[in-house]
């Protein structure tokens, strides 16, 4: 959501749609919940060890997950109003429809607002800002998964090779375990 990869994608292709990730709008709202937990926990001295349930979908909690959570919750209800909007978000990629999911945006923004949490507002002005970027995912229902995959992949080989000392090196060893997706990207295009 970096305002410098959108204007970038902007000027070098100046037609096409830009779609923000919906991976990246939920983190940064994770992000934003996260950072009012953690202040509230260094104002009140109350540790809960919470972090993983509350980044986890709501429907995917089991029941005794969601006991765990409710004493952060009682001791916090700014958290779970955070939390709450969170999922809120996360439905608008539930969505069937960019009229649907518009509506869903909408309401998410409206929670944001009413919430009296400067975090939460502060996501509210981003969604605001990106809407139409947000909304696009419609379009095509794009995903930079594969590309941030691939990445991942990079970095873990960079790390177990404790940095690129020889480049030549490092590029065959990436060619190599890169073989299985050219292999697979070529059977691909011959069967299209």
């Amino acid at each position: 959501m970096d305002p410098f990869y959108i204007n970038l994608a902007r000027e070098v292709f100046p037609s096409v749609k830009i779609v923000i990730d919906h991976y990246h709008v939920i983190a940064w709202a994770l992000k934003l919940m996260n950072d009012l937990r953690t202040m509230l926990q260094s104002i009140s001295g109350k540790k809960f060890k919470v972090k993983s349930l509350l980044m986890k979908p709501a429907h995917k909690l089991t029941d005794t997950e969601l006991i765990s959570l409710r004493p952060c919750f009682e001791a916090f209800p700014e958290v779970k109003r955070a939390w709450k909007i969170v999922h809120q978000l996360r439905k608008v990629y539930w969505q069937k429809d960019w009229k649907q999911g518009y509506s869903q945006l909408r309401k998410t923004i409206w929670f944001c607002e009413q919430s009296q949490l400067s975090e939460m507002k502060d996501l509210a002005k981003t969604l605001k800002r990106r809407k139409e970027e947000i909304l696009n995912y419609y379009i095509s229902k794009t995903s930079n998964a594969k590309t941030e995959a691939l990445h991942a992949r990079f970095e873990t080989m960079k790390r177990l090779h404790c940095g690129i000392r020889n480049v030549e090196r490092f590029a065959k060893r990436l060619m190599f375990c890169l073989l299985p997706f050219s292999v697979l990207a070529e059977l691909f295009t011959q069967s299209v």
